[in-house]
């Protein structure tokens, strides 16, 4: 009785994992499959390329840094 309820445990235990195994390596080829379609029909252009290159260099964007200083600069001269 309690081997019986323990094999059936374990099978569905099994049935469970390898399943969800299954799954997660279906999504990871299919996400692999995705990007490689969508860099090879649908590459970034030159401008995104530029100014991808120089956020990362700089870890934020300089629209983002100016508008930072614009506020910085008007909330000192506001409580001076």
């Amino acid at each position: 009785m309690v081997s019986d309820l323990l094999l059936e445990s374990a099978t569905l235990m099994l049935i469970g994992m390898v399943s969800v195994f299954t799954f997660l390596l279906l999504l990871v080829l299919l996400m692999t499959v995705m990007s490689s379609l969508l860099r090879r029909y649908a590459p970034l252009k030159a401008t995104d390329t530029a100014n991808k290159a120089d956020t990362v260099a700089n870890g934020v964007s300089p629209a983002v840094v100016a508008a930072i200083s614009a506020a910085v600069h008007q909330y000192r001269q506001q409580h001076k």
